[in-house]
């Protein structure tokens, strides 16, 4: 299976299990505040539309996802992967700031997070994605950084 290429500016970090693993630079003090906090984390990205449109354009094969529409959906929204548990915990947390509350209590609003569990043939996938405006990547580490 190809690796895909590298989009966004990032740096190694190792996470809590001791595991060495590529981070985008605009995630990083996300990411290591959720690990200073006890909770894991999977996956992120930035900007999730221009990362898939990078990485399309770079591949020599299909990425099976990843179409125009998808592309363009994703554009200017970052992730965060998380297991259930900790992505619910998470989500409590934010709920009871007043920076976020609004936005991870109601989704479809201008500015709420997209958050969902995949549904696969045997059931739920072990973790949540939790998609949230570019925008509110610095507003995220202040909140976080007062844990």
């Amino acid at each position: 299976m190809p690796t895909d290429p590298t989009i966004h500016p990032s740096e190694i970090l190792t996470t809590p299990a001791g595991e060495r693993v590529q981070i985008d630079e605009e995630m990083l003090p996300i990411v290591r505040d959720l690990w200073r906090l006890g909770y894991a984390t999977s996956a992120c990205c930035q900007d999730v539309g221009e990362a898939t449109a990078g990485v399309r354009e770079k591949r020599t094969s299909p990425l099976g996802y990843g179409g125009d529409p998808f592309i363009e959906y994703h554009r200017g929204w970052a992730l965060l992967k998380l297991p259930i548990p900790d992505a619910m915990r998470f989500v409590a947390m934010l709920a009871e700031t007043p920076q976020f509350g609004e936005r991870v209590r109601h989704p479809w609003r201008p500015s709420s997070w997209r958050m969902n569990v995949p549904l696969e043939p045997d059931g739920f996938n072990d973790s949540a994605l939790l998609h949230f405006p570019k925008e509110q990547i610095s507003e995220l580490v202040e909140v976080l950084r007062k844990q």
